[in-house]
């Protein structure tokens, strides 16, 4: 589950953003965070798995039809490519009209994340 990032959950969102090796400086932590809450094409949310507590962070920038994933950031104990998807199924439910897309690093993650549901789609209309 996805929840908008606020101040009051500055220093969790801190914790997980120190995992990313640019953002360990806590100048660029601070500058990063400060991007986020200034423009409005650009949201941070944290990332709940179940109703534990917050287990990531999704950093996302928005056009008129797409929401680019810029990074993903997660407990150690939660990276895992179940997860990821998981996180990819929450921003396209938050957001079912726009494209989902992705750095460099995350693109392949994407493609193989549609590839699964398709497959599953297409499993389950010929199952009925």
């Amino acid at each position: 589950m996805l929840n908008k990032y606020s101040d009051e959950n500055k220093k969790i969102a801190m914790g997980f953003l120190s995992y990313i090796s640019d953002l360990k400086d806590l100048d660029n932590l601070e500058q990063e965070l400060n991007l986020y809450s200034e423009d409005d094409n650009r949201q941070l949310y944290l990332w709940k798995s179940n109703i534990e507590d917050y287990s990531g962070i999704v950093a996302l920038s928005f056009s008129d039809r797409t929401v680019f994933v810029e990074y993903i950031s997660l407990n150690p104990s939660y990276r895992s490519q179940s997860n990821i998807y998981k996180i990819f199924d929450d921003i396209q439910q938050k957001f079912p009209d726009r494209v989902i897309l992705g750095n460099f690093n995350l693109s392949n993650q994407i493609k193989q994340w549609r590839q699964s549901k398709e497959k599953l789609e297409k499993e389950m209309k010929e199952s009925n």
